[in-house]
C-alpha cells in the first residue's frame, strides 16, 4: 500500500507542474516568437506588394508635373519635347529627324521600343488618311508615279498627306485626280540619332503574284529587328495595291510604299528587265529626300542574316560581298586575295565588268549624290553591272569587302516555288464561308 500511495503522490505533483501557471521565462519566449511570426508576415506581404507601393509612390510623387505636361509613354523630356511638337495618331510614330539632336535624347528608350510603335498614335493637322505622299523635288519621268505612302520614320525631308481611296479591285487611289490637294509639311527623323547608328534604306522591288505576300512577309518581319531602318517598297504596277499596303501597315517596319510600272516598251520583250522601274523610283526619291547612310537593293524571294544590315551601315562608297545559292557555283562573290579583289566569281560572266548579284553590293546616300546620273538600265541581265558603271569613277580599291572579308554568305537566293493562279471560287457552293474571305490573300 505504502508504494502504490506514493506513486499517486508523484502523480499528482506532476500533473501540478502541468496544470501550474507557466514561468515567467516560458512567456517571453511566447511572446517573441509571436512577434516574429507577425513580422515576418508583414515583410512577406510588403515584398508580394513592392511593385504596388512602388508604382503608388511614383504616382504620388509625379502627379504635380503630370498637370503641366503629358510625356507620351513616359519618355524623358528632351524626348517628350520633339514627339509632342509632331502629335501622336493610332498608326503610327513619326521621329523627329535632324542632324542637331544631342546623341542623348533618350535613345535607349527609345530603342527598347523601336519593333512596336502601334500604341504611340500620331496627330497630324489636316491628315485626311493613314497614307501620305513623298513627291520628289525632281520632276518625275514617265514611266513612275509620283503617288507614295510614308509610314513613321522617314528621312531629311518633308512628306505631304494626300487623301487616297480604295477601289473596287484593291488599287489605293489619289482622291484628287493627281493634286496633291490639302497637304502639311511634316518633318521627322529617325528614332535613334544617326550620327550614333547610321540610317539604311532598303530598296524592294515587287509585283503581284501568288508568291508576292508570303516573300514580302519574311522580309518585312526579318527588317523589323533592324533599327533605323526605312523600307522603300515599290510595286510594279500603275497605283499602289491595297493588299501590299495592308501587310505594311501590319507588320510595322517603317515604309515608303511606291508605285512604277515596266515602260510599255519592255513588257513586250521575252526576257523582261523586271524590277528596273522600281528601282530607279527609289533611287529618285532617295536623292529627293535622304542626305545620309546606305541604300540596299534587298529582293522580297531572298534570305538575310542581321550581320549584313549592321555592317552595311558604315559603308563610304561601295560596298560588296558574296551571296549565296545562286548560278551553277551557288554562290557569287568578288574573288579577294591579300584584301584586293582580283576578279568574280559568278556563274555567269557575259562580258561584265562587275559580275555580281543584285544582293551582292551597297552604296553610300552620299557617294550616291556624287554621282547624279547614277541608274539602272533596262538591259535584262546586265542591270547591276550597268548600275555600277554608273557610278564610275570607282577604283576597286575603294570597294569595302564586308562580310568578314567576303569569306561568309550572310544573304541567299531562296526563291520561293512558282505557284499558278489560284482557281476562281464557286460562289454557289462556297458562299458565306471563310473561303469568300481567303480568297481575298490569293492570286
Amino acid at each position: 500500500m505504502q508504494i502504490h500511495y506514493r506513486l499517486v503522490k508523484e502523480q499528482e505533483s506532476y500533473s501540478r507542474r502541468l496544470t501550474g501557471p507557466l514561468p515567467f521565462a516560458s512567456m517571453l519566449r511566447s511572446y517573441k516568437l509571436y512577434l516574429m511570426l507577425l513580422i515576418s508576415s508583414i515583410f512577406f506581404i510588403v515584398c508580394q506588394n513592392q511593385g504596388s507601393i512602388t508604382s503608388l509612390v511614383s504616382n504620388v510623387a509625379a502627379a504635380p508635373s503630370a498637370s503641366a505636361a503629358d510625356d507620351p509613354l513616359g519618355v524623358p523630356d528632351v524626348v517628350a519635347a520633339p514627339l509632342q511638337a509632331l502629335g501622336v495618331g493610332n498608326d503610327g510614330i513619326e521621329l523627329l529627324y535632324g542632324g542637331d539632336s544631342e546623341p542623348s535624347l533618350g535613345a535607349e528608350k527609345i530603342r527598347s521600343r523601336s519593333l512596336n510603335f502601334k500604341d504611340m498614335p500620331l496627330k497630324l493637322n489636316d491628315r485626311s488618311s493613314s497614307t501620305s505622299a513623298a513627291t520628289s523635288s525632281s520632276a518625275a519621268t514617265t514611266t513612275t508615279t509620283t503617288t507614295s505612302t510614308v509610314r513613321k520614320t522617314p528621312t531629311t525631308t518633308t512628306t505631304k498627306a494626300l487623301s487616297t481611296t480604295t477601289s473596287g479591285n484593291g488599287i489605293l487611289k489619289s482622291s484628287d485626280s493627281g493634286s496633291l490637294g490639302r497637304v502639311t509639311d511634316v518633318p521627322y527623323r529617325f528614332p535613334v540619332d544617326t550620327k550614333l547608328l547610321p540610317p539604311l534604306y532598303i530598296i524592294t522591288p515587287t509585283y503581284r503574284r501568288p508568291e508576292q505576300i508570303p516573300e514580302l512577309t519574311r522580309l518585312g518581319y526579318t527588317l523589323k529587328h533592324v533599327q533605323n531602318v526605312l523600307w522603300i517598297v515599290v510595286e510594279d504596277s500603275e497605283n499602289r495595291t491595297a493588299s501590299v499596303a495592308r501587310l505594311l501597315e501590319e507588320i510595322g517596319v517603317p515604309f515608303v510604299q511606291l508605285a512604277a510600272p515596266m515602260p510599255a516598251q519592255y513588257r513586250k520583250q521575252k526576257v523582261k528587265p523586271r524590277g528596273v522601274s522600281n528601282r530607279n523610283r527609289a533611287l529618285q526619291w532617295i536623292r529627293a529626300n535622304a542626305t545620309e547612310g546606305t541604300l540596299y537593293f534587298a529582293d522580297d524571294d531572298n534570305t538575310y542574316n542581321l550581320k549584313l544590315f549592321e555592317q552595311l551601315r558604315h559603308v563610304r562608297k561601295v560596298a560588296m560581298f558574296p551571296v549565296g545559292l545562286i548560278s551553277k557555283y551557288q554562290v557569287s562573290s568578288p574573288i579577294v586575295k591579300n584584301g584586293t579583289i582580283t576578279g568574280f566569281y559568278d556563274g555567269w560572266l557575259g562580258g561584265r565588268k562587275y559580275p555580281l548579284d543584285m544582293a551582292g553590293f551597297a552604296v553610300s546616300v552620299k557617294f550616291l549624290h556624287s554621282r547624279p546620273k547614277a541608274q539602272m538600265p533596262f538591259k535584262p541581265g546586265y542591270e547591276e553591272d550597268g548600275f555600277l558603271r554608273s557610278l564610275e569613277p570607282l577604283d576597286l580599291k575603294e570597294v569595302e569587302l564586308l562580310a568578314s572579308n567576303c569569306t561568309e554568305i550572310l544573304t541567299w537566293h531562296t526563291q520561293a516555288r512558282k505557284n499558278p493562279p489560284a482557281p476562281a471560287l464557286d460562289r454557289k457552293k462556297y458562299g458565306g464561308t471563310n473561303l469568300v474571305q481567303l480568297t481575298s490573300w490569293l492570286v
